[in-house]
């Protein structure tokens, strides 16, 4: 079994192993070209720095984001015939290693929370839980007065009201390369008196899905998600368990359709550091940083 970086196998022989990987998941994932490349570009995702076992064909995998000195493992998995040998934690440790090569300082990723023994790998690792997080859906309802405006206008507004941390999937970076790669982004927001009291940022489709949104209160929050909606499902990724948009979510009648733990690895261990630097060679000199 040799590691080959994931740069090296090409869309189609990725695809086949990422959907292969997760065709018996807890829940589905199964994706087609397009919405691979949507993934891979929308979250920084790393071919050359994403590990690949491969035997006769590939086996398992890991992608790496890097945002910084930030990395995210954005899908892990084994093909059910190559389960029991250790792939997953090879895959772990490899993914850990180049991100430190990298120059990474962390290294996050979410797992759904009934995913025991990837939570326990994790945790064997070094991993914390940092939070819960939720994905969510809103069957579609009547809408709410709000004003549309540019979404860049609406998210400077989240920006600096935002009261705790946006996740990976959907932080500034990601919605700087969705707004690069010209998604159909809208932003929404809420007035009271003439002053803003909520702001959100969605993507139109087939469900809309919500990106980020701030408000000052449980009302306002509410409104800007029928807003958001106009009268259409809308969809949540990894709102955090506890916060405000969960809870408008939860009072609307909204489903969980997977609850998952977000983990972080900091700072990496020693061991990644000296896995990832390359040993002089013998009469070689190190020159200063």
């Amino acid at each position: 079994m040799r590691v080959v970086p994931a740069a090296d196998l090409g869309t189609a022989k990725l695809l086949e192993v990422f959907n292969a990987g997760f065709s018996d998941y807890l829940v589905p994932l199964q994706l087609d070209e397009a919405t691979l490349h949507m993934h891979l570009h929308e979250n920084d995702i790393a071919l050359d720095r994403s590990p690949v076992a491969v035997a006769d064909e590939p086996a398992a995998f890991a992608l790496v984001g890097i945002r910084g000195t930030d990395a995210w493992i954005g899908g892990m998995a084994t093909v059910p015939a190559r389960r029991g040998e250790g792939l997953g934690r090879r895959m772990l440790d490899a993914a850990i290693d180049s991100a430190a090569e990298a120059g990474c300082t962390t290294v996050w990723l979410e797992v759904v929370d009934r995913n025991t023994a990837a939570v326990a790998l994790y945790r064997a690792r070094g991993f914390a839980q940092m939070r819960d997080l939720a994905v969510w859906s809103l069957p579609a309802a009547e809408g709410a007065e709000a004003r549309a405006v540019d979404e860049r206008e609406a998210h400077a507004w989240i920006a600096s009201h935002r009261e705790e941390r946006e996740p990976w999937q959907r932080a500034d970076a990601t919605l700087a390369r969705l707004r690069d790669a010209g998604a159909a982004l809208r932003g929404v927001v809420l007035e009271r008196s003439g002053a803003v009291v909520g702001a959100v940022v969605c993507r139109d489709g087939t469900p809309v899905s919500v990106l980020q949104l701030a408000a000052e209160d449980d009302d306002a929050a509410d409104t800007l998600l029928r807003a958001a909606a106009d009268g259409r499902v809308l969809h949540v990724t990894n709102a955090p368990a506890g916060g405000r948009v969960s809870g408008a979510l939860e009072r609307r009648g909204a489903s969980v359709m997977a609850r998952q733990h977000e983990m972080r690895l900091a700072p990496l261990p020693a061991e990644a550091h000296r896995r990832a630097t390359p040993a002089p060679r013998p009469g070689s000199r190190s020159r200063p940083p």
